[in-house]
């Protein structure tokens, strides 16, 4: 386990490495590197920024052309005074600032463009000098952009999944991780690795545009058409040759992965005001599962094949039909064919799932610039998905607590989704005021279910000296047609006003409303609030907020509501029933009372209240720090409990003994969470680049979720614990070392404290048919896991290929990167059942060292 005392050792031992690493690296030279933005904040490519030096002739100036994403980055550059300059182009006008450079330090802008044809505000922000008031400029904030995501160990190009560390899972809600591309809710990005300009954690951390918090949604912005034809092409190789052998492994498994991926960008036709984006990846992932299970015949520890192969493309077409007004249009499609999925650990190979993922989508994107102070921003997105899983093996489950799970898997499905998602957004720039309001609608859509799971039954047996006795605590089967059809609408509308009171003062104030079929009340309005004050100087900030978030449910409880009547779905639970005939002799299955699934009286969506207050510092010329205490309190969160469940104190009687299991899904849970976050952001040297955050903090709940339900369904008694996701301490590092040299290195660290699991009594002593009683005494989550610690590095080579001029000549890279580099075991899916041969034990661990190697062509 890793205490507090040997997590920081480990943070000290990291940050030594850091230092070494640092002196071991060439010094560095001075640069200008920053984004071109449009005035609503879109990336505006093959603009050519130039710097010239005062009091010179052109002929000492440095230039370049900004690059699909906006960015730009002028190198070695000598120290002095310097005007950046930007013709006018595409129907922008010129833009000229001045700046000064000094001797071994980069100067970072963001340069905002205006229209040629109305009059708005040109500024130039430089996260290098001030500090800036804005609700989105808050450096607590997790963003990387597209250059930095190539340049740190990222695996198998998944974006999100890298980043996905720096999220709070408090602020996560029933749905999971909120991923919003675009401006859209997705499921997944849309485009393939090389199309992403940007990514956020915790942009505007009290916006009233979202539902979610802003360290529970991950914001990625896609790369633009360019006027000028751009491409990137990227081969991705791993091979178990080159890795290390999995703790729970007798024989170092074979696997393999290759990713073939790249986009291109350009123009349509000769006028220069249509481009497209074609974007695309293929991923074979030869991949093998590790079982590790207590058998009748002993331990078993043997390799599984889990093959994955994925295949996404996205083509879009963009067009200028002026310089206020700009539409495109896109597809995405994503195939995904997945084999004995959910096998590992205790989970044999013959109860693996063979599943299939299809979605396609169709976005529309129009933006119009109404006046020279209003913008409205509409979005359609339709979306097609069918998803079927089928078991592997066709035979009955059997399930033993804390030793194996056996026998076919029991979950033939399919569901399918037709979905009208609308976001209209209009922005007013008044006087003091950026006024934004609009809709936001994530879901209009119509959801079928094909449920054929659990048809032969499952068998759940304590222990393994049960299943020799042939004596289950309990059988679950259902029956029937399993189709249902549902209509699953959500609705968001908001306003928010941001307000400069005082040049060293600014507020933000928004109203969020949500309504969704199912668990609906016409009560859910969410006040946003949040400021900002800039101390003398603007090198220091104080920031403050507070805000309702209200979850949603999710479509599989609805799903659940619409399936378990007794008519789609007739299910049943026997309890200590024969084995291997579960039914009495000429017992017919409809005498057998049947379970249901229901939404208790006046249930309405949970909230959780978000408050913040911290400060921001300028400790150099791109470098600050971020001091945030963060806390929450969960109100009426959902969890489920059998409202039929046998009446203490004997626990042998049903209420009604018409019914079996009668699931009511609630909204009674609490939560209660406090936070510390430290963050680093920016230069910390002149060789080091990138973030760094430290969080301490504490979340106690009593449910684990929509699905969970308590020990004793009359009694919480000691369900108010820990929250399964509790974790003391984390530290998360993203960045790199002197990027510009042959010498470079890129990183990612994690190191996390443990997560908590139950105690668990291996007996069904509440006749429930749910094997999660605990022994006298005994709270919710009081064991805990290991911590977890894992090092990423990566090394990249680039080489300038002929057939350009300078900065546009096509570039190859060569990357090596490792994962888990120091090979440290990090176990997960302890055993809780005081009964099982791994009781407190582990049954799995996250994956050894890995290499990975990859070529890219860029141009």
């Amino acid at each position: 386990m890793l205490s507090s005392s040997s997590f920081f050792r480990c943070i000290g031992k990291l940050f030594l490495l850091f230092f070494l690493l640092s002196c071991s690296l060439a010094f560095g030279q001075s640069s200008v590197i920053g984004s071109v933005v449009d005035p609503v904040g879109a990336a505006v490519p093959g603009v050519e920024v130039r710097l010239q030096p005062i009091g010179k002739a052109v002929s000492n100036g440095h230039s370049v052309v900004s690059d699909a994403e906006g960015k730009f980055h002028l190198q070695r550059v000598n120290p002095g005074e310097y005007v950046v300059g930007i013709p006018g182009k595409y129907g922008f006008g010129d833009y000229h600032s001045q700046i000064r450079i000094e001797t071994g330090k980069s100067f970072e802008l963001k340069i905002e463009l205006a229209l040629d044809s109305v009059q708005q505000q040109v500024t130039v922000a430089s996260t290098t000098n001030d500090l800036s008031m804005d609700s989105s400029e808050n450096r607590d904030q997790v963003a990387v952009g597209a250059g930095m995501l190539e340049k740190v160990p990222v695996f198998d190009q998944n974006y999100v999944a890298a980043l996905t560390p720096f999220l709070d899972q408090s602020g996560v809600g029933t749905s999971g991780v909120t991923l919003i591309v675009d401006g859209i809710e997705m499921k997944g990005t849309g485009v393939s690795a090389s199309a992403i300009a940007e990514a956020h954690i915790n942009n505007d951390p009290y916006s009233a545009e979202t539902n979610r918090p802003g360290k529970g949604r991950i914001e990625i912005i896609t790369k633009p058409g360019t006027p000028q034809i751009h491409g990137s092409f990227t081969f991705t190789f791993r091979d178990s040759v080159f890795d290390a052998k999995n703790y729970f492994a007798l024989v170092k498994p074979f696997e393999q992965k290759r990713i073939y991926e790249g986009s291109i960008t350009g123009p349509l036709g000769n006028d220069g005001k249509t481009t497209f984006l074609v974007s695309g990846t293929r991923q074979e992932d030869n991949l093998q599962a590790i079982v590790h299970a207590q058998t009748a015949a002993g331990v078993l520890s043997t390799n599984v094949p889990t093959p994955i192969h994925d295949t996404e493309f996205a083509a879009r077409v963009a067009h200028e039909f002026s310089s206020t007004h700009r539409a495109s249009l896109q597809y995405n499609v994503v195939d995904t064919i997945a084999r004995n999925q959910g096998v590992g650990g205790l989970v044999l190979a013959q109860s693996g799932v063979n599943s299939e993922t299809r979605e396609d989508d169709v976005i529309f994107n129009d933006r119009l610039i109404l006046s020279p102070t209003l913008i409205n921003q509409l979005q359609l997105f339709f979306e097609k998905d069918y998803n079927p899983a089928r078991s592997v093996l066709a035979s009955q489950k059997i399930v033993v607590d804390g030793a194996f799970t056996g026998g076919g898997a029991q979950a033939d499905l399919l569901n399918t989704e037709n979905n009208l998602k609308i976001n209209d957004i209009v922005s007013l720039n008044k006087g003091r005021h950026y006024v934004k309001f609009g809709v936001n609608i994530p879901n209009l859509s119509r959801r079928a279910w094909e449920d054929h799971t659990n048809q032969l039954g499952t068998f759940s047996f304590s222990n393994l000296a049960d299943v020799a006795d042939g004596t289950p605590y309990s059988f679950t089967q259902q029956q029937g047609p399993g189709r249902t059809t549902f209509w699953f609408n959500e609705i968001g509308s908001f306003v928010q006003d941001q307000v400069q009171l005082r040049p060293d003062l600014q507020v933000s104030l928004g109203l969020r409303y949500d309504w969704q079929t199912y668990f609906k009340s016409i009560h859910d309005f969410a006040p946003r609030l949040s400021f900002a004050y800039s101390m003398k100087k603007h090198k220091m900030v104080i920031r403050g907020g507070s805000g309702l978030f209200y979850d949603r449910s999710g479509a599989p409880a609805i799903a659940d509501l619409k399936r378990y009547n007794d008519i789609i779905v007739r299910s049943y639970t026997l309890l200590n029933s024969a084995y291997p005939d579960p039914l009495p002799l000429n017992t017919p299955v409809s005498s057998i009372p049947t379970n249901l699934v229901q939404e208790a009286p006046n249930t309405h969506m949970p909230y959780t209240a978000h408050y913040s207050f911290g400060a921001e510092r300028q400790l150099g010329r791109g470098l600050t720090l971020a001091v945030t205490y963060r806390g929450l309190l969960g109100v009426g969160l959902f969890r489920s409990r059998d409202v039929n469940a046998p009446l203490p104190p004997f626990y042998s009687v049903r209420p009604n003994l018409e019914l079996g299991v009668v699931r009511q899904i609630e909204a009674e849970g609490r939560q209660v969470g406090n936070a510390l976050d430290v963050t680093l952001n920016g230069n910390i040297s002149r060789w080091f680049s990138g973030m760094a955050q430290y969080t301490f903090s504490r979340t106690n709940n009593n449910t684990g979720g929509i699905a969970w339900f308590p020990a004793n369904q009359y009694d919480l008694t000691g369900e108010y614990s820990r929250a399964d996701f509790d974790q003391r301490h984390r530290f998360n590092l993203l960045g790199t070392f002197n990027d510009d040299h042959w010498l470079n290195l890129g990183i990612g660290a994690k190191l996390y404290s443990g997560t908590p699991y139950t105690e668990t009594s291996g007996i069904d002593i509440f006749n429930t048919g749910i094997l999660n009683a605990r022994p006298a005494g005994i709270k919710r989550n009081s064991l805990e896991a290991a911590g977890n610690l894992e090092l990423d590095l990566r090394w990249s080579r680039d080489f300038v290929l002929p057939g350009g001029k300078k900065e546009k000549s096509p570039v190859f890279s060569f990357a090596v990167d490792g994962f888990n580099v120091t090979n440290h075991t990090n176990f997960t899916s302890y055993v809780g059942n005081i009964q099982s041969a791994f009781f407190e034990q582990p049954t799995a661990a996250l994956p050894a060292r890995r290499l990975q190697f990859s070529a890219h062509v860029k141009f």
